[in-house]
């Protein structure tokens, strides 16, 4: 995922290099931000993949939180 200056990021994923990786290095990439757009607010999270994602308590509670956020 990518990322710019104006995204405020809460949370990024470690990715590791290693043998069976395409990357040569270690990275950070975000995972959760949030950003103003004009009188709008967005709150993006790539974490999880399947609703059950959802029944882990943290997953759960910063969904809640950052939509409840940008519904303001």
């Amino acid at each position: 995922m990518l990322s710019d200056g104006l995204n405020d990021v809460l949370a990024v994923s470690r990715h590791s290099a290693g043998d069976d990786t395409p990357w040569r290095q270690d990275y950070l990439s975000p995972a959760v931000w949030t950003r103003q757009w004009g009188r709008g607010r967005v709150f993006v999270s790539t974490i999880g993949h399947f609703p059950a994602d959802l029944d882990v308590p943290p997953v759960r509670t910063l969904t809640e939180r950052g939509l409840l956020w940008a519904a303001r």
